[in-house]
């Protein structure tokens, strides 16, 4: 009784704020906020966490630093947004008019300055301050990853090499891949 009295006294000062958090068992976690208290199960790997407000939000760790979280409130309302853990730089949402794009054949990756990606007619590179570049999948010799450095090397004796910036390096090697399949690079 005088702790929780004690919460809202010194939660009313202004500017003051007082966050508390106890494990009661494994898997089971209550904070006491001056503003509101949750209550929390389950572990690192997804957790569901109720607070006295009427939030509920469940929130699933997908890999190292990348979670997928749900959150929605008494009254019904809903709404879903992914939360990175990572700061990661902002992806330009279109691509310059220079070089548009079609469907994509694999995700984009960022780059130091800029994006990479591909498409049935060719790869676009993307390059702050400068005009994007498409390389036709015709005119594409060789495409390398070595750790996060891409190199790209066309008919005509032009070589790209790009440092990409992604925590993925599956997806990076993936990105390749399919890039090497489209220019018929390899077999198969």
């Amino acid at each position: 009784m005088r702790a929780s009295l004690l919460l809202q006294c010194l939660g009313g000062c202004m500017g003051l704020r007082i966050n508390k958090s106890f494990k009661i068992a494994p898997g089971l976690r209550v904070r006491l906020g001056s503003k509101s208290s949750s209550l929390g199960v389950g572990s690192k790997g997804g957790r569901v966490t109720m607070n006295s407000r009427g939030r509920r939000t469940t929130t699933v760790r997908l890999a190292p630093g990348v979670s997928y979280s749900t959150s929605s409130s008494r009254s019904g309302s809903s709404r879903t947004k992914p939360k990175l853990a990572r700061s990661v730089p902002e992806v330009p949402a279109a691509p310059t008019v220079s070089a548009p794009l079609g469907p994509l054949i694999a995700p984009r990756r960022r780059t130091i300055d800029g994006w990479i990606a591909a498409d049935l007619r060719g790869v676009v590179v993307h390059r702050r301050a400068l005009d994007d570049v498409r390389i036709p999948l015709a005119q594409l010799v060789s495409a390398e990853l070595d750790g996060k450095e891409l190199t790209l090397k066309t008919s005509d004796v032009v070589t790209y090499r790009l440092m990409l910036t992604t925590f993925s390096a599956a997806r990076d090697l993936h990105f390749v891949e399919t890039l090497a399949r489209a220019a018929r690079l390899t077999q198969s």
